[in-house]
Order: structure tokens, then sequence, then C-alpha cells
């Protein structure tokens, strides 16, 4: 029968689980703040088609931000590859009691049947299954058929005439003589026939399993009580003879035909896993299976030529080597950002905001005010929280006067004051680090410069100086890890000094280059460069100046 949770009344019945009109507002992997909440913000201007996620684990910082604006961080975005998740489809299931005549329904609306059973996967269902298993019965000599009382009378037009049992037996159409008749039947047989009253002795003398008469007829009470009498099932079909047989066949179940072993997928296997499997096996639908069996939905191979591509918004970055995983596979349709434009194409025309501010919290903020657009205290809370991480609480040399402009836009609007927030927030990422050195590196980016890959992680605190002698070890560990995991020629940590206005540089990996750059020995692994606070201004572009563009 079918399964009323699976479709519940679903206009479309292959409709697939991805909604190809949803566009993802993501920023980098290893978020800072202005990452997570610049992304809340943007697609709070267009809730229900953007939604905002996050590229990673958000450090304390961000997290008591979004306490302090008393809303949810937004979910995990591990990947923009589609996923057989994705491209599975809604489809009703049955179960494999369900007839042949109700599949045979279902299957001009949808080209393959799930049967399901408390929603695992036992097979799916085609047309080709179901003819196969009538072409069988059409050719077969002697062909059993067990039709239960309930499968019969929603096959059947009609009703029983004695008490309502399975008939199971080798149907006998009867339309000869007496003599042959009497010839012809047997105790196993179910017998269809018209009024031929005549052969009823012979029926009762055989003990046959069951009759069924066709167009609405019924013997006489008495006869009626012979065959009740002698075990036989009698049925009344309001149908004639022919569309009574031919509907027998139609009262199959699907358990009879159905694919029990269909080569299936999970629902993380990727595109490529996908197209792959299909070349191989030649299959036209994969079912899409958890690890305990429950049924996702289904793979059909024409999916697979050309399918969607998720849509984005990348915020607070530009670069591929920072973007979330499988972005090559995605749509990017719009870029917000106030970093430096890196080495990135597109198939199509994008929306592109990219200017040389302070945070991109600002540039988020700017388009409600351009597009008038009433912004919520929380958004606001959220966004001058992001633009004050960013700026050093307008400290930083990036800071611009539309910065300061936005601030104060954004703190008549937020939970907090500008001052407050930056409080609060400057002493999370100190309580952060001295709790678990991991922190150190939450905020940690991927650049190439010529033919040198480097990896700069910066922490931004009030009295960094004087934290130093006992961050020294934990920053050694983790920038040392981080040279080996990612292969980098250099590894650069810098320790930010709010108060001072000046950045202690740790340099690791091939030390000489940064003695290069900077004209600086190193000794000791570390260099202080005073009135240098900006990765992005005063890092990143005398990196690039000597080892060469950014690849």
């Amino acid at each position: 029968m079918l399964d009323a949770q699976s479709h519940r009344d679903r206009d479309d019945n292959m409709n697939t689980n991805m909604n190809r009109d949803m566009v993802h507002v993501v920023g980098h992997k290893n978020p800072d703040t202005d990452s997570v909440v610049s992304a809340v913000g943007y697609a709070a201007l267009k809730p229900g088609e953007y939604v905002a996620f996050r590229a990673g684990e958000p450090n304390d910082e961000t997290l008591e931000l979004f306490q302090l604006a008393n809303t949810e961080m937004p979910p995990l975005l591990s990947s923009l590859r589609l996923t057989a998740a994705d491209l599975s489809k809604h489809l009703t299931s049955v179960d494999e009691s369900t007839t042949f005549l109700e599949a045979s329904k279902l299957l001009e609306k949808q080209k393959v049947i799930p049967i399901l059973k408390s929603n695992k996967l036992l097979g799916i269902v085609t047309e080709k299954d179901l003819f196969r298993v009538i072409q069988r019965e059409l050719f077969e000599e002697e062909v059993t058929v067990r039709l239960e009382p309930e499968v019969l009378l929603k096959t059947i037009p009609g009703r029983f005439l004695t008490t309502p049992h399975a008939l199971e037996g080798i149907p006998l159409v009867l339309a000869s003589s007496s003599e042959t008749a009497g010839d012809r039947v047997r105790s196993n047989n179910v017998v269809i026939m018209g009024d031929r009253w005549d052969l009823l002795p012979v029926l009762i003398k055989r003990h046959v399993r069951g009759v069924i008469f066709t167009m609405g007829l019924s013997p006489s009470q008495k006869d009626l009580n012979q065959l009740a009498d002698a075990g036989i099932v009698v049925f009344s079909s309001s149908l004639h003879t022919y569309n009574t047989i031919r509907l027998m066949f139609m009262a199959f179940t699907v358990k009879e035909a159905m694919n029990v072993n269909p080569v299936t997928v999970s629902p993380q296997d990727g595109l490529d896993f996908l197209r792959r499997l299909s070349n191989l096996h030649r299959h036209r639908y994969f079912p899409v299976v958890e690890e305990d069996g429950s049924f996702h939905g289904l793979v059909e191979l024409a999916d697979l030529a050309s399918p969607p591509r998720k849509k984005v918004v990348l915020v607070d970055h530009n670069e591929p080597a920072q973007a979330v995983d499988g972005l090559q596979e995605a749509q990017v349709v719009a870029i917000i950002d106030h970093h430096r434009l890196g080495a990135f194409t597109t198939e199509e025309p994008v929306r592109i905001i990219i200017e040389p501010v302070g945070s991109t919290s600002t540039l988020v903020a700017r388009e409600y005010v351009r597009q008038e657009v009433q912004m919520g205290h929380h958004v606001a809370t959220l966004l001058l929280g992001g633009l004050v991480s960013d700026t050093l609480n307008l400290q930083s040399v990036t800071t611009t006067p539309l910065d300061v402009d936005i601030s104060q836009y954004l703190e008549e609007r937020s939970f907090l004051s500008r001052d407050e927030l930056a409080s609060r927030l400057f002493q999370a990422r100190v309580q952060a680090i001295l709790r678990d050195p991991s922190a150190l590196t939450k905020d940690f980016k991927l650049f190439t410069f010529g033919k040198v890959r480097v990896g700069i992680a910066q922490i931004e605190i009030p009295e960094g100086s004087s934290l130093a002698p006992t961050m020294r070890d934990a920053i050694e560990k983790v920038m040392t890890e981080k040279l080996e995991r990612e292969g980098l020629d250099l590894a650069l940590f810098m320790l930010t000094d709010i108060t001072k206005k000046g950045t202690l540089l740790f340099a690791f990996g091939q030390r000489h280059l940064a003695q290069m750059v900077w004209g600086k020995p190193f000794k000791d692994g570390t260099e202080y460069l005073p009135s240098v606070v900006s990765r992005k201004k005063q890092v990143v572009p005398i990196l690039e100046q000597i080892l060469g563009g950014s690849g």
C-alpha cells in the first residue's frame, strides 16, 4: 500500500532534496568574527532565499558576540560539492503488499517506486519489473496465484459470497461442456466462470479452492450453501470474464517483482563517484541509503549529466584557497569583501563589492542603507561586533571614514555600545588563548607568493607583548604543526598588541625568507614590528612585493 508519510500530498513526485533557489552565504575557512557575522548580516537582507553558513568552528570571541546579540550561530557548511543527498529525489514509496494495479497507477507519475518497511529500503520496482512478472505468468502452463481478501477486493470490483478467505490455486476459465470440464477441473483450481450453473456439481465434487463468478452473477442460495459446505471460497466479480482474468494478474504484489539488490549509494557520495558508478553499472536509478538502511531518496542517471550547481555568496574572502571545499563546483553569484582581489574566475557575471575598508561588516551594513532595509537589533549588534573585531575598535590602520560612519549607524541600533562590545570581545580572545592554545590558529590563512606557499596566523589582544613569553612554546607547537600539515615553505604568526599597536612576528620553516622580506635577523625566530597591526595591509603586500605575485 502507499506510504502516506513518504509523499504527503506532493505535487511533484520527482523533486530533488536540493533547494535550487537557495543561496549559500558563507565566509572563509578558519573563520574570524567578521567572516561569520557578515554572512549572517548579508543573508538577512533576503530571508528565505539567502541562508547564512560558517566555514569552520567559531572562536570564543565570535561565540561571545552571538551570545551578546542573543541569536543563534549559523550552521556549518563543510563543502559546496554536490552529493547524492543533494541530487536525490523525493518519491512516493509503498510497502511490499502494494498490488501491481496500485503500482502501475503510481508509475504513471514516477519512473521508479521504492519499497520500504519502517523507512528501510527493501527494493525498488519499475514498469519493466512488473511486465517481467506478468510476461512470465502469461507463458507458464500452470500459474499459481494467491489473492488475499483485501488484495482481491481492492483490485477486482466485487464481493465475497462466502466468508472471505485467501484464494490460492491455479486459475481455470470454464466455458466448455460439463464432460470436458469434468476432465479439466482439479482440486487446486480457482475457477473463473459465468452462469454455467450446470458445472457446479463438478466443482463441488472436485473440491476446488475457489470460484469467481463474473458479471456480478451469484448462484442460488442452495448452490451457494453447497459450495460453502465443500469449503470453496466464492467471489462475485462485477466485471466480465476477460477483464476479471486481466486484473487477476494486477493483483500480484510488488514483493514478487521488486529488485531486492539495487546498487545503492550513501548520502555523502560525491558527483564524481556517482558518475564513475553509473559508468560501471549502467543503472538508471540509484537509491540513496543511510548506513542504518534508512531510505533518503533516489538519484537518477539522467541528473548526473548536467546537475544543478549550488549558489554561493562569498563574504570576507575571494581566494579559492580560503573558500569552502568544492567551490569549483558551485555558482558564485556575489562577492562581498575588503581584501585584495586574488586569482579568481567565474563562468558567469557576478556582483562584486570589494573596497579597501576595515571590515566586511562595514560593507554589509552599508547595503542596508543603500537598499533601505530595516536592520534588526541582533543583526546590528553582530555587524558592529564584526567591525570592532576587524578594525580593533577603529584603531587599526585599515580603518576608514566609512568604518567610522557605519559604526555610528550600527551603534544606534545595537544592543550594546561599541566600546562595551570591544571590551567583551577582546577579553574573550585573551581567555580563549590562555585556556586553549589551539585558538592561536583560529584565524589562519593560506597564500601563495610566486612559488612560495605561506601560512599566516594572527591574534590581536590587549597587552599582547606582555603575554609573549608565556605563549611562545604554544605558538611554536601549533605553527610547526601547521607548517608540516599544510606543506608550507614559511609559517608566520602575528602576535598583535592592540594596546601598543605593534606586532611580534614569529617565523617558522624557511626563516631566511622572512629575513629577506623584512631585512631583520629573526635570531630567535621573532622580530617586533612597531606600528604593524594589519595582515592584509602591512604583511601580505610586502610578501607579495618581495616573493612574487599571488597565484
